[in-house]
């Protein structure tokens, strides 16, 4: 009987008449049942004990690769007239302040016409968020803000500078910006480190950091940003694989916030097929490659992590799953990446309270923060941008906002 632990499933290389889903389909049991033997096996996010994982607080599931969440705050922690799609708050001055995607009064598929990144603040963390003011005018998307060990604080973002001329919600009227505007990664940065600025921007910061010959970093987008303790960063991001046109992720690294930044890995970091679990029955499935977007990266007791929006392998286009989830990796180096076999959350949430918005059609841009004082490494909170309008509405209707859900 096989007693590999489901991460390492993918190791095992039996002879070729083995080899495909017949061999997998076999061994899913014994995988399954497998005891762990380190903390590897429990996605670095717990503690293998008499062979079982026992996962750290804010994470669950046989191999701690699920997100613990609880209930989330109805209808939201951002949630104005105009359309947002996702972003973090970070505490300065005594409040916490937000840096979220404002898409315009057009929905949320009109951003590359007019989505800029605005600054909301709150006395609590879940809100409600009230508007401040515009941290980078349009067309900027995508917020990540950052703190870093110096007290800077950062919006990292994707954009160009572009006016459309107009508010119209006319798709035939309105123009966008330039086709490559997804894929330029910038960062502002608060001069005086007020949360209203003033405001440096440095533009296209990885521009050129992508060798010719390698075709999948040509174009990037997503920037996930994390300060390392040698004062260099890691900067987690999406290309393009040229040939299916999916989101493949990459690593580069920086002497600085705003670079320069070369490329860690040739091929995208997930491009060795990983094991996963089927969402619907439970299934152990044949090693595929992982693709998604919306990257979020931070370094926990044991290792470094990211969390995203899936798409490959627990969404797919082929099949028209519009199931909208997030999946998680693991690195000890920040170069070698094990994707979790789980989904890590799904599109249905607990809404703590009624009158609620019910259920979503689309949770995307996960992003997670830290607020336990005791227990730095602790999640307390994930922040979502949602919708729950049926897929092609157009207009104001295609409305989105942020979300905050609790972790247990």
């Amino acid at each position: 009987k096989a007693t590999v632990s489901v991460l390492n499933c993918e190791n095992f290389d039996p002879p070729p008449p083995m080899r495909g889903f017949c061999l997998v389909a076999a061994l899913a049991a014994a995988c399954s049942a497998a005891a762990c033997r380190g903390p590897e096996d429990c996605s670095m996010l717990g503690e293998c004990v008499a062979g079982k994982c026992v996962c750290d607080r804010g994470f669950t599931g046989k191999v701690c690769s699920v997100l613990d969440l609880g209930a989330m705050p109805a209808p939201g922690a951002v949630h104005l007239e105009n359309s947002t799609w996702g972003g973090h708050p970070v505490f300065l001055e005594g409040r916490w302040h937000m840096y979220v995607s404002d898409v315009g009064p057009c929905g949320l598929h009109r951003f590359k016409s007019f989505s800029r990144i605005i600054h909301v603040s709150a006395d609590n963390v879940e809100g409600p968020y009230k508007y401040e003011d515009v941290a980078v005018p349009g067309v900027a998307h995508n917020a990540y803000p950052v703190v870093t060990a110096e007290g800077q604080l950062l919006v990292y973002y994707i954009g160009v500078e572009f006016n459309p001329g107009s508010l119209s919600c006319d798709v035939a009227k309105a123009p966008e910006m330039p086709s490559n505007g997804t894929g330029i990664i910038n960062v502002a940065e608060s001069v005086s480190g007020s949360p209203s600025g003033p405001w440096r921007y440095h533009t296209n910061i990885l521009g050129g950091f992508c060798p010719a010959e390698v075709a999948w970093c040509q174009s990037v987008s997503n920037p996930a940003p994390y300060q390392l303790s040698d004062g260099r960063w890691l900067m987690g991001f999406h290309g393009k694989d040229p040939v299916n046109n999916l989101e493949d992720p990459g690593m580069a690294v920086g002497d600085s916030f705003r670079g320069p930044f070369s490329l860690l890995n040739k091929a995208p970091i997930f491009a060795k097929p990983a094991p996963y679990y089927n969402i619907s029955t439970g299934a152990l499935m044949p090693p595929a490659e992982f693709h998604g977007e919306d990257f979020f990266l931070w370094k926990g007791r044991r290792a470094y992590h990211m969390v995203w929006h899936s798409k490959e392998p627990f969404v797919t286009r082929k099949s028209g799953d519009a199931t909208s989830c997030g999946s998680m990796a693991w690195s000890t180096d920040g170069k070698a990446w094990t994707p979790t076999p789980h989904r890590a959350y799904n599109g249905t949430p607990q809404w703590a309270s009624s009158p609620n918005p019910g259920a979503l059609s689309s949770r995307q841009r996960p992003q997670i923060i830290f607020t336990d004082p005791a227990d730095p490494h602790r999640p307390t909170h994930l922040f979502n941008g949602v919708q729950k309008c049926p897929k092609g509405t157009v207009g104001a209707k295609d409305y989105a906002w942020t979300v905050v859900t609790r972790f247990n």
